[in-house]
């Protein structure tokens, strides 16, 4: 059976080690990007039906196996399981492995398992071989050579998303492999960025109204902010971080508390513009040769660069 790359044989084991541990909807996910990156791997399309929970999607992975394998014994016995009758799932069902091509619930008949475990034990044995000793010319049994020791390879892993570095870290929700640049500590385990962002988007429910709104209500907030420094001068420190604290509270509860990802950076950036609008003109005498009105300038960028950060971290 072709496997294909080295990265492609790597993603087989690790999809049938996370199948062999019960894991059927991680398992599937791994057989479907195996799949969306070699379509033409028959182990992927058997896995894909050994851990799919459609039996028409079984069915049609097994088949599509078959037409890339006819041989392949493993999708033929599948699809006959699969046509003989519902198999129980929860009772009936093992993931796929080395030795173990699938459901191995015991279908044959008492003739069938007879010739298959009763018959090789009542065969008469083959003859033993003979060789003569040079020395003697006494003839022998042979006795049977001793296999060689296989040492186990260890296997290699590569990161899912850079498929050249190799690693030993897993992900500890979907199993992928990732290497130290895709993976974060968490408090229950190393996990991948993809994971942790799937996870936070449960929390992030603000749609575009509330991206609309919260724009649209710091403006003005902000435009008054940095008119206010301006005229406080010193006082600017502790101006910048009441107006942006204040700033970030009003537009939480504005968009019914509600977070996105991208909500506190829209807040900070409008927080900018609005403290430098007002000082627009100042700006423009700076840069015409009037460096009396630069003084207003630096209070209201401290304005501009505590407020903003205020009002980040309320929204966050």
């Amino acid at each position: 059976m072709d496997r294909g790359s080295p990265r492609i044989r790597s993603m087989l084991r690790q999809a049938e080690r996370v199948a062999s541990n019960g894991k059927r909807l991680a398992a599937e996910k791994l057989y479907r990007e195996i799949l969306a990156e070699a379509p033409e791997t028959a182990a992927a399309w058997v896995g894909l039906a050994e851990v799919a929970g459609d039996p028409a999607e079984r069915a049609a992975a097994y088949e599509r196996a078959l037409a890339l394998e006819p041989e392949n014994e493993a999708a033929r016995s599948g699809l006959t399981r699969l046509q003989d009758g519902p198999v129980d799932d929860e009772a009936g069902w093992k993931p796929a492995g080395p030795g173990r091509p699938g459901n191995q619930q015991d279908e044959s008949t008492p003739q069938q398992r007879f010739d298959q475990v009763v018959a090789p034990l009542v065969e008469p044995a083959a003859p033993a071989e003979t060789v003569v000793a040079p020395a003697e010319g006494v003839a022998a049994t042979a006795e049977p050579s001793a296999l060689p020791a296989v040492e186990p390879v260890e296997e290699v892993l590569y990161c899912i998303n850079h498929p050249n570095r190799v690693t030993n870290l897993r992900c500890n929700r979907c199993g992928r492999p990732v290497c130290s640049r895709c993976v974060k500590l968490t408090p229950v385990g190393y996990r991948c960025k993809t994971c942790i962002r799937e996870q936070e988007e449960v929390f992030f429910s603000a749609g575009i109204l509330q991206y609309v709104i919260a724009a649209a209500a710091t403006l003005p907030m902000a435009l008054i902010g940095g008119a206010l420094a301006g005229l406080v001068g010193f006082l600017s420190f502790f101006v910048a971080a009441a107006v942006g604290s204040v700033i970030g509270r009003v537009i939480f509860r504005l968009v019914g508390r509600r977070r996105g990802r991208w909500l506190p950076h829209l807040v900070a950036a409008v927080v900018v513009i609005g403290g430098l609008l007002p000082v627009t003109d100042n700006l423009l005498a700076v840069l015409f040769g009037q460096p009396e009105a630069a003084l207003s300038l630096v209070w209201v960028g401290i304005y501009v660069a505590i407020a903003p950060a205020a009002a980040y971290y309320q929204m966050k």
